[in-house]
Formats: structure tokens, sequence, C-alpha cells
């Protein structure tokens, strides 16, 4: 048995695909950013916030890994070895959106107080760019796999279809697009009010949930994929979470990005730092009690097989968000005290992954697409999950070697071919960064 019979159906124009495995991923690497310096404050690289990341990477691509190798299938639904792993391989879709906003925060936010603010539009426009053509590069790789026809990797492209694994770069497209205009904001109106926004949002999700094509109309097929990905409303053809419930996420992270600047800061005075303390206690007791509130205590396991089958996660339910941000705060906490505190070396190996991410999830993703169907017994398909994840991995740790070596002709000819294609990407977004930044009020 293999994971594609199970986990993915053969896309057609009119019939919407299962619902998408894609799980959240990538942002600008984080190990480069953290490490840089703007001319107001020079910023230490965070170690901790690299391997977080990159262990949620690799936890994911494990997680479509599992699902295409074809194990799964042996296992009752209710299985209870296979829900604890698959729940604690979904507490990586948060990290990466989280950890995101903490980029914005920690990067690009002192940037554009630098002054470098037509610059930084033209960054992440290139990166929402980059993001978008490598969206395209699983579409392709699903249609050359029989996963899709012609017509409906077009709806696709569009944002008017979804597709397994690939539709978290949907979202980074769009997220990326929107950094600078959310910077604007949160340097507008604060933390307090973009928070309260994000509780608002989650509020509402009873009324959102509502907001539908109706199914006799024509337009259904295809504004149904857009409602669902853009605000979580309507019939869930793909998915989640959606865009409006994910920048969610990112709001928290820059909150959380904004308290490791503090921590991190030599000249921080003990206020800020009791305060950015305070702050983090309150979105971990939150988001505790709201996990425990939604829990269902007459059949705990039906909760957490639920956080692990993505059915919170595709209706864009809040005990997920919930569960993401008190993942995320732990993980994140503990990367810090033993990367950046106790100065640990174990694991750093691994930080190819978060050098790589949107070739891994847009390459990766598409390796397991093409990947063959094969029926194996149950130790056959777990060797061959392993051996997947093995061959992203390799793919992936190839990739970074042609991007760092030196001295090497391959090396050398591969770089001078990726800054040519950044160059070419690039253009149109450095004509928008001023109009752009015209808008925000930025001159």
């Amino acid at each position: 048995m293999h994971g594609k019979s199970v986990e993915l159906t053969k896309y057609n124009e009119t019939q919407a695909p299962e619902l998408a495995r894609a799980s959240f991923p990538p942002t600008r690497e984080l190990h480069a950013e953290t490490a840089a310096a703007s001319s107001s404050a020079a910023q230490v690289r965070i170690i901790g916030l690299d391997i977080c990341r990159s262990a949620a990477i690799l936890a994911t691509m494990f997680s479509h890994a599992l699902a295409e190798g074809g194990a799964q299938p042996y296992y009752s639904f209710d299985h209870a070895g296979l829900i604890w792993l698959r729940f604690f391989l979904q507490m990586s879709p948060p990290i990466f959106i989280i950890l995101f906003g903490s980029v914005l925060e920690i990067v690009y936010r002192p940037r554009i107080e630098a002054g470098q603010k037509q610059q930084t539009i033209a960054r992440l426009l290139t990166r929402a760019a980059q993001c978008y053509l490598l969206y395209l590069v699983t579409l392709l790789a699903m249609l050359a796999a029989g996963l899709s026809s012609p017509g409906y990797t077009l709806r696709c492209a569009l944002f008017l279809g979804g597709s397994p694994y690939g539709d978290i770069l949907k979202f980074y497209t769009l997220a990326l697009a929107l950094a600078p205009a959310l910077i604007f904001l949160r340097d507008r109106l604060g933390f307090v009010a973009l928070g309260a926004v994000s509780v608002i949002i989650h509020l509402l999700h009873p009324l959102i949930t509502q907001l539908q094509v109706p199914e006799t109309s024509s337009a259904d097929v295809y504004l149904s994929p857009l409602i669902c990905f853009l605000i979580g409303g309507g019939e869930i053809v793909t998915g989640g979470p959606s865009f409006l419930h994910g920048m969610t996420f990112v709001i928290w992270g820059m909150m959380i990005g904004r308290t490791v600047i503090v921590l991190s800061r030599p000249t921080s005075s003990r206020q800020q730092i009791v305060q950015a303390a305070i702050g983090m206690a309150a979105l971990l007791l939150v988001s505790g009690a709201v996990l425990l509130s939604f829990w269902n205590y007459d059949a705990p396991l039906t909760t957490v097989r639920d956080l692990s089958n993505l059915t919170y996660r595709n209706i864009n339910h809040p005990i997920y968000f919930a569960f993401g941000l008190f993942g995320t705060l732990l993980a994140v906490f503990v990367c810090l005290v033993l990367y950046d505190g106790f100065r640990v070396k174990f694991g750093l190996s691994l930080g190819f992954a978060g050098k790589t991410s949107l070739f891994t999830f847009s390459f990766g993703n598409a390796l397991l697409y093409l990947a063959p169907a094969l029926t194996l017994s149950l130790t056959g398909s777990w060797i061959y999950t392993f051996a997947l994840f093995f061959l992203v991995c390799l793919q992936s740790y190839a990739f970074n070697w042609l991007q760092t070596a030196r001295g090497n002709w391959l090396a050398t000819r591969f770089q001078a071919l990726i800054v040519r294609i950044n160059s070419a990407v690039g253009w149109l977004p450095k004509q928008l960064a001023a109009p752009y930044g015209g808008l925000l009020g930025w001159r």
C-alpha cells in the first residue's frame, strides 16, 4: 500500500481535491537573517530560533514522507501510537508561521526603522515572487505525476484550487507581499491593537464558517477554494489554516520576536525585561486556557486525534491556534535555553534545513509527488518512508552545499546561476517598492 492511494486524489477541472496536507513552512532563511546587523543596533545571531525552525521543517517533511510511504493505512483510525506521532508532528506547522512573524520583528522592522524602507519592501516582494515561482514548481510536479489535470493546475496557479503539501507556498506568497503593510500597522497601532484584532478573528469563527457560495451557483467550484483559502469560509476544499487565520500566528510571532530582541539585547532595562516576560507568560496562559476549554474530557484521545489528523486545522478552529501558540512558545523557550543559554552543540548540523527552507518545501514536496506508488508490507512501507525522507534531506543538503561551497567549479557556476535568477525575479519588485512605500506613507 502507498500513501498516494490514500492521501492524494486524481484532480480534474471540476472535482475539488482532497484536503491539502501542506504544513506550514518556509520563510526567509532565519540563520542568515538573525545574523544580520541593522544600522541602529547590532543583532546577535539567535541560534535557538535557527534550530527550532530547522527541526520543524524536518518534522514536516517527515510527516509528508509518512503520508507517501504507505504505512498509515495498516493502522486503525484510533491507533494510539500513530495518533501521538502525528500529534507531535503537527506542532511544526504553527512554528513556521509564528517564526515568520518573529523574523519580521527581529530583522525587517529594524531595517525599516534604519531608513531602508524601499530596499526592505523590494526584498520582501522578491521573496514573495520566489515563493510563488516555487509554488508553480510543485504544481508542475503534481501534474507530471498524474495527480492533476492541466486545467486544475491552472486553477491552482490562480489560487482557485488546493494542492497537497504545496499550499503553504500560497500562504507565504501573500504573507510576504503584505509584510510591509503589517509592519506599518504594528508601528502605527501597536501590539495591543493587533493582538485584539487577532482575538476578534477567532471569536468570529462561527460566523466566518457560514460564509459560502451556494452549491447551485456555477461559480462555486471556482470561488469556494478561494474563500476557503483567504478567510476560512465556505466548503472546506483546501487545507487550513486560512490566510486570515494564519496571519494571527504571524502577529503573535512578532510579539515573540520583540521579546527575543529585549532578552538578547545587553542594553535592555529591567523594566523592559519584566514586561517582555509578562507578555510571554500571558500568551502561554491564555493559549493554554483556550486549549483546555475546548478539550473533550469525556474522550481526551479524540481531541488529540482531531489535532493530529488536521480536522481542527482545516476548519480553522480556535483550539488549533491555541495548540500551535502554546507548543511554539514551549519549543522556542527550550531551544533558546539549550542553544543560546547552555550553548549545546547537538543538532547544529541539522541547520541546513533552515538554510534551504523554500527549496525544501518546493523541490522536497515535488520529489514526494513524483515518488513511485509501491505496494509494500508494513515493514517495507516504513523503510520506504524513511528512504523518501532521507532523499528529501539529501537533496536539500546538496542544494545548501552548492550555495555555500567555495573553490569548487560546479558550486561557483551554480551560485552564478542563482544570482542571475534572483536578479531577474527581483526586477519587478524593485519597481513596485517605491509606489508600495508611498501607499504606506514611507518616503
